[in-house]
Order: C-alpha cells, then sequence, then structure tokens
C-alpha cells in the first residue's frame, strides 16, 4: 500500500478548486502598446478606440468570430482607420505584456499545494495557442475553458456551468477569480466563491482570508 505521509493537502477543510482568470491576472494584455506606437499620441489612440468600437468587436472575436471577418467588417464602417484596424491582428502577438509574475508565483504555491486548478478565459480561438505555447505555467491547469472554442464568454453562466459540467466540479467548492467585476458577479450567481483580481498582492491576501494559503 503506498504511504500518503508526503503527499501535501490543501490547508481549508474541504477541497477547493481555483479557478483562474488569464487576461490580467496571469497574463498582461494591452492594445495601447500597439496602438500608442501607431498614434503616437494617447488621446488619438483613445479616440481610435471610442469611434470603432473595437473593444465591442474583440468581444464577438473572443466569442468566436474569426479576426478577418470581424475586422474587415469594421474596416468598411470606418475606412480611415483601415491601416490601424488590422493591427489588431497584425500586431496582436506585441499587445502580450509577458506574465504577471506574482500572479503567477501564486499559482505555484496552490500546485504545490495540490489544489485542483482550472481557468477560464475569454479569449479567441485564432490567437490562444500563441500564448499556451509560450507560457510554461498553462502545465498547472487541469482544464481551461476558452470562449472562442465554446462561442460563449463571460458572464453568461454557461461558460461557468460548462467547466463545472466537464470537470463534475460543485460550484460550492470554486473559487473564481478574475478582474472584472461583471464576470466576478457572474461566477457568483452560479453558486462559486469569487474575487475580483487587483494585483498579487490583494489576492494573496485573499486567499488567506479564506484559508487557502
Amino acid at each position: 500500500m503506498m504511504s500518503n505521509q508526503n503527499v501535501i493537502m490543501p490547508r481549508g477543510t474541504q477541497m477547493k478548486n481555483i479557478i483562474f482568470d488569464l487576461g490580467q491576472v496571469l497574463i498582461n494584455w494591452n492594445p495601447d502598446r500597439v496602438y500608442d506606437a501607431y498614434f503616437k499620441d494617447k488621446h488619438k489612440t483613445r479616440q481610435f478606440y471610442e469611434e470603432t468600437g473595437i473593444f465591442l468587436l474583440n468581444k464577438e472575436m473572443d466569442k468566436g468570430l474569426s479576426f478577418d471577418e470581424g475586422l474587415t467588417f469594421l474596416s468598411s464602417k470606418f475606412p480611415h482607420y483601415e491601416e490601424p484596424i488590422h493591427l489588431w491582428k497584425n500586431k496582436w502577438t506585441e499587445m502580450i505584456g509577458g506574465e504577471i509574475e506574482g500572479s503567477v508565483e501564486i499559482l505555484k504555491q496552490l500546485s504545490h499545494l495540490n489544489y485542483p486548478l482550472y481557468a477560464i478565459t475569454n479569449w479567441s480561438a485564432e490567437t490562444f495557442p500563441y500564448v499556451h505555447g509560450k507560457y510554461e505555467f498553462f502545465q498547472y491547469f487541469r482544464d481551461i475553458v476558452i470562449s472562442g472554442k465554446e462561442n460563449v464568454i463571460k458572464p453568461d453562466p454557461l461558460i461557468y456551468e460548462l467547466l463545472l459540467r466537464r470537470n463534475e466540479l460543485e460550484p460550492a467548492d470554486c473559487i473564481f477569480i478574475d478582474d472584472v467585476d461583471e464576470n466576478v458577479e457572474g461566477a457568483k450567481k452560479v453558486g462559486m466563491d469569487a474575487v475580483k483580481f487587483e494585483g498579487p498582492e490583494k489576492l494573496l491576501a485573499d486567499l488567506k482570508l479564506r484559508d487557502v494559503l
């Protein structure tokens, strides 16, 4: 019989499944890197975002719309912005600023303590393979729900329920971490505990408050 004396168990009396968002929690993603360089004027960058509504389009691409179809459509509405609109695809990798080191360290600690780790992300299926192949921390996740593959985005309850169903998890046994208020509330509505990410130090404090770390 195998001895379990060397197995490290999670601190809490009840097994908790920890579910992470990716963008702005573990990975720094910021289109300003591309557009501030292009326009050379932060005001013009803001104006471009507001006039085109490109962030709203990005939500549709996170939901499964192809970059080519979405950006071509937007360019037809704003032909004077055709070049910068297509930078959203052509320079997408430059929007990635690297991993958020403090968050990744927390993820590693949780993995070392044998917490089951998962992720739910609003991310295009076209661009996700780039980050998945770039960062080693993805090895810690048992499952990742990618909105672009499932054609549903947070805070729709379906995306949270998909992860729960696919992994036979009870929502009351889960803690969800996200930087967007409406996504945090979406997790709470399906019965999860949820934490708004406001930086690694605050996340560490929130997890200690729950006797997770």
